[in-house]
């Protein structure tokens, strides 16, 4: 059983309404001293917050705290304390723990303690460059051949039907949408009616791999020496295969926001991206590549149709509105791009 965290959406409330509360709690318990909050992940809504992150310092080093509300099946500590079991790579590694306590019923939350990592992103999103995106490759590789290669014990598969997968998500992206409002249906159902038979047509081809899944820029540290420090790692679970890869691409997409900028300059962005990729010695031995990262990113597409395009509410104002109707625009020609690739395939 993985972690599973935006399927409780409707189940979640606001654990920012206790952070005063618990943060004295634990910097009591721990020592910890707090400089200031460094991020809130919420799920898809500003009111629905899972965790808090600090800075501050623990025992006199620079450190991260992390508030965790929302009940983990697997305790994110426990998967940074097994990660050296399982890690084959001497280049990437999870933040040095230093303190933790596991979530329980009766406190309502958990608490870790890790290492504040000194070091520059791997690139900024949105863009990357052609330079950046060969040191994405050159981690990815690394990764994906030796961090976790086969399983993680402590996780059961979910289900080994990559096609069940992604459409019990489309569907509970569904009804989020619906609940929330934000969009028309027509805003999306031509989409869906599209997304449904094309993903069981070519997700079928696609196995089911153990990987992390928030693998974007903003995860991923570089060290000296080409070493990389990978965090949120909550979210190692088992999905289709090159996730990851969409991942990323679906994450620097959803960062633009260029009014100005076109569905061609989007679609040239993105192949600059899979050619990086193409590069991935990993990647090379798949011949059908192509094919699988179309649909993960038409996967990936819906969402951001669906939820992801304003998110935490960030274009309720109506001054950002034409942010959102921009972005909703180029992600639906975004879609229609990858679902007639796929048509024609």
């Amino acid at each position: 059983m993985s972690n599973k965290i935006t399927e409780q959406y409707f189940t979640l409330g606001d654990f920012s309404q206790r952070a005063d509360e618990v943060l004295a709690q634990v910097t009591s318990t721990t020592g910890f001293v707090v400089e200031k909050e460094i991020f809130r992940r919420t799920i898809y809504d500003k009111n629905k917050v899972e965790s808090l992150i600090y800075n501050g310092t623990f025992q006199g080093k620079p450190a991260v705290l992390k508030l965790q509300g929302l009940k983990p099946e697997v305790e994110e500590a426990t998967i940074i304390t097994e990660f050296p079991n399982f890690n084959e790579s001497k280049r990437v590694r999870p933040p040095f723990l230093y303190a933790h306590e596991a979530w329980t019923e009766e406190r309502g939350y958990g608490y870790m303690i890790t290492e504040y990592v000194e070091a520059p992103k791997i690139f900024k999103m949105p863009f990357a460059t052609a330079q950046e995106m060969a040191v994405f490759a050159e981690f990815y590789q690394e990764y994906r051949n030796r961090t976790f290669p086969h399983r993680f014990p402590w996780m059961q598969v979910d289900t080994d039907d990559s096609i069940e997968f992604s459409v019990f998500r489309v569907d509970h992206w569904r009804k989020i949408s619906e609940n929330k409002g934000r969009l028309t249906v027509s805003d999306y159902a031509p989409q869906l009616a599209r997304f449904y038979p094309l993903a069981v047509k070519h997700m079928r081809f696609i196995p089911i791999v153990f990987c992390h899944g928030h693998l974007t820029a903003n995860d991923i540290h570089c060290l000296p020496d080409n070493l990389f420090v990978v965090h949120s790692n909550l979210f190692w679970s088992y999905r289709p295969q090159w996730y990851d890869l969409a991942f990323n691409i679906w994450a620097c997409l959803l960062h633009i926001r260029d009014t100005n900028y076109t569905i061609e300059q989007l679609l040239a962005y993105v192949e600059s991206w899979i050619g990086s990729y193409h590069k991935i010695p990993v990647v090379q031995e798949d011949k059908d590549f192509e094919r699988k990262m179309t649909i993960m990113l038409l996967e990936r597409t819906m969402g951001s149709i669906l939820v992801d395009l304003g998110a935490n509410d960030t274009f309720a104002l109506e001054e950002n509105k034409p942010y959102f109707h921009h972005l909703l625009d180029l992600h639906q020609k975004f879609f229609d791009h990858l679902a007639q690739k796929l048509e024609n395939a």
